[in-house]
């Protein structure tokens, strides 16, 4: 029976996380669902992304495998999350019972731990799986140790080698290791701790590495600050650790009421931290370590804070409080009262806010997925249409659009209709809002032509509305940017250009077309695209813009190859509908066996 008590901690997890197990994708999950589509192996496994990032194992190779075998039926990753998770309980119960020397200690460890919201989106969010598969790394790790410190056997140390280098596949934070490995030896283990050291140098060695490869960001929200706001940064995670994240809960209680709630927790946890440490009992402290050391990565990330950022340091505290508890029920009536009081206090804290958020959670994941699902349905009875959409909020179009999710679909472009972005608030550091929009003139002319199909995402199902929205009269004039490579664009271009080619076209020497007048003086005319090497090997390359009469010329240098040239517009643009406007290229190449000469490639024309 008592062995049986392991379960409950995986059974309560899915009772309080069921809604995560049929959530579906959104947002960042089609970033990495397409990490593999027409790159090779090799660089969508190594190549970074996402901040520099490089995690061939939690990213690249688990969506890579499954969107291969699975395409976008969610339940197989959640499967693979979901029995991580349950590896990951079973860990943190049996350490803590070897920490603690209570089994039951071990188990309410787990149990604290599942309650918690910070488990929210490492369960309910696919990309998050990382921090997933990298405690399940940290976790195995400490395992072994602990049993190469009880037999000696070189088998167990061989593991906790394999298990640490492995860890490097799925989150930065697994570096932290050789810290918790020579924190518990010198604590509790001594004569194994100079062992321990040699960890240190992969650590080492992968900050150097990384360091190498990917620059620190200087600025934006994951700049490094190492100020005394790494202090306010801990406060605030702690107080997302002993009560809800953000201070809020459905049940409605004020931040005051919560805030004492928050207190008396932390004050119970240091009370018997103090005692354990006054009987010297040095695993306690190695609980608090766990915390600090897998903590400390992302204090300096003042400007982004996350919840599961908490996934991993939560469990020394749980450790902890699980010990607490298990000794408090072994002792008198009146602390068997108290340890009952502080655990109800601390589930009443963020029990309602995990399982509101995981509701939350999948309800999101449900209009993402009707959308997606919507927008397939649409192309196959549009096959040769665009698709333009109504409807979308913020909270829809941020965790669909700038991922490009119609993309893992086949479907052809996809729009949003031009006043969307009255309904969609500005994220600048998550994307262009700009970048979708169709404007109503591109728009007009396109369903003239029986180019588009309008729908409406208003609801369960998307509702086709083509007849009705081409039927409302509105005020259209040219647009002020011209995404190129749009098909629906091209009665805008002149006959120089070339077919669309992917996310540009190319012009020859020299091209031609028509946009909207500049709305304010001191606005410019941007232009984006690409230079491949090809055109800079004799030098820059200049590109000559001349509007409404008006030229200006800048060069490329060799070696830019994604870039945004910005031109002054005149005096006379100011205020009119239209302007002509010519783009020249001082040199053009020819690709082996394309007769065309190729001046540039392009992809956005924008006056702002």
């Amino acid at each position: 029976m008592k062995r049986g008590l392991f379960l409950l901690p995986l059974l309560l997890c899915l009772l309080v996380h069921w809604a995560s197990l049929s959530a579906w994708f959104r947002a960042d999950d089609f970033a990495w669902l397409a990490v593999g589509v027409g790159r090779d192996v090799v660089h969508a496994l190594f190549a970074p992304f996402a901040q520099g990032t490089i995690r061939p194992l939690s990213e690249r190779a688990f969506f890579m495998a499954g969107f291969g075998l699975f395409g976008l039926d969610a339940m197989p990753f959640r499967i693979v999350v979901f029995a991580t998770q349950f590896a990951n309980l079973a860990l943190v119960a049996w350490i803590g019972a070897r920490l603690t020397g209570l089994r039951a200690a071990g188990v309410c460890a787990a149990v604290f731990w599942v309650v918690n919201s910070a488990l929210v989106e490492p369960l309910g969010w696919v990309c998050v799986y990382n921090q997933v598969l990298c405690g399940f790394f940290l976790l195995l790790a400490f395992y072994f140790l602990l049993r190469y410190v009880e037999t000696g056997r070189a088998r167990y140390n061989l593991g906790q080698w394999i298990a640490f280098l492995l860890g490097f596949g799925a989150l930065e934070v697994n570096l932290v290791y050789p810290a918790l490995a020579a924190s518990y030896t010198f604590l509790c283990a001594r004569k194994n701790f100079r062992r321990t050291l040699p960890l240190f140098l992969p650590s080492i060695l992968y900050v150097v590495a990384h360091r190498a490869l990917v620059p620190l960001p200087g600025t934006g929200d994951y700049a490094l600050h190492f100020t005394g706001s790494m202090l306010r940064t801990l406060a605030t995670y702690w107080t997302w650790s002993a009560g809800p994240v953000l201070l809020w809960t459905p049940l409605g209680l004020p931040k005051a009421a919560l805030l004492a709630g928050v207190a008396v927790v932390t004050l119970g946890l240091l009370w018997f931290l103090a005692r354990k440490l006054r009987g010297g009992t040095a695993a306690a402290l190695f609980c608090v370590v766990w915390y600090a050391a897998t903590i400390a990565p992302v204090l300096p990330l003042r400007d982004h804070l996350m919840e599961y950022y908490l996934y991993l340091p939560l469990i020394g505290a749980c450790w902890l409080g699980g010990w607490a508890f298990a000794e408090a029920w072994r002792a008198t009536a009146r602390a068997r009262v108290a340890a009952v009081a502080l655990a109800a206090l601390y589930v009443v804290l963020v029990l309602p806010r995990t399982v509101h958020d995981a509701a939350e959670n999948r309800a999101l994941t449900v209009r993402v997925r009707n959308l997606v699902e919507g927008v397939a349905r649409a192309h196959e009875l549009h096959p040769r249409q665009s698709i333009l959409l109504v409807g979308v909020d913020s909270e829809l179009f941020w965790n669909s659009f700038p991922d490009h999710p119609f993309r893992l679909i086949g479907a052809g472009p996809v729009y949003l209709a031009s006043g969307s972005e009255r309904h969609i608030d500005a994220q600048p550091n998550l994307g262009n809002i700009g970048e979708f929009l169709l404007p109503a003139d591109v728009a007009a002319n396109a369903l003239a032509r029986d180019e588009l199909a309008v729908y409406d995402v208003r609801g369960p199902r998307l509702r086709n509305i083509t007849t009705a929205y081409a039927a409302v009269p509105r005020e259209i004039g040219l647009p002020a940017r011209i995404d190129v490579a749009s098909p629906l664009t091209s009665y805008l271009l002149g006959p120089e250009w070339y077919p669309v080619d992917g996310n540009h076209r190319w012009i020859p020497k020299r091209a031609t077309l028509r946009i909207a007048g500049a709305s304010a003086a001191g606005q410019k005319l941007y232009l984006s695209g690409y230079c491949p090497d090809e055109l800079t090997r004799g030098g820059p390359l200049t590109v000559t813009v001349t509007v409404e009469g008006s030229t200006q010329s800048a060069a490329l240098p060799p070696g830019r190859n994604d870039f945004e040239l910005a031109f002054p517009l005149p005096a006379s643009a100011v205020g009119k509908p239209e302007l002509h406007v010519t783009v020249e290229v001082s040199r053009t190449i020819r690709a082996p066996g394309d007769a065309r000469d190729l001046g540039l490639a392009i992809g956005v024309f924008e006056v702002r």
